[in-house]
């Protein structure tokens, strides 16, 4: 069954503010989850200077051999990719619910400060249950 391999929010200066391993193969440490949300908002602003499309959002799906990389930008700037096996579908669907978990309950909190690191226990926990339910539910 395809799965969810890994979860990163960058803010919108391109610090990673919160990610999540979900697979237990392959996971990074601390700098290589820094590293790969760095070069990943790099990647995304020079392809939405350089398409030849105008008014074009940056690259939202990086397919490889091994994974797929699926993106969502935020209005405000702040990006939300998944790392998930090569094949997964409805990622944008999985992608638009973590956003609105995101609204609900880390900017609804008023002991989050804007633009740092996401420590809040609701959003893990129902973060959690929307990629399990990702596993079942949103395969169709």
């Amino acid at each position: 069954m395809p799965a969810v391999y890994s979860l990163y929010i960058i803010n919108k200066s391109g610090g990673l503010i919160y990610n999540k391993d979900y697979g237990s193969a392959g996971r990074m440490d601390t700098n290589d989850s820094l590293r790969i949300a760095s070069l990943w908002h790099s990647m995304h602003a020079i392809s939405q200077q350089l398409s030849p499309v105008a008014g074009c959002l940056g690259i939202e799906l990086l397919e490889a051999d091994t994974f797929e990389l699926h993106c969502f930008q935020s209005l405000t700037g702040t990006k939300f990719f998944v790392v998930a096996e090569p094949g997964t579908q409805n990622m944008e669907s999985l992608l638009k619910h973590i956003y609105k978990q995101y609204t609900d309950f880390v900017l609804k909190n008023p002991f989050y400060e804007m633009e740092m690191p996401i420590r809040c226990e609701l959003f893990d926990v129902n973060l959690s249950q929307a990629v399990q339910k990702d596993r079942v539910a949103f395969l169709g």
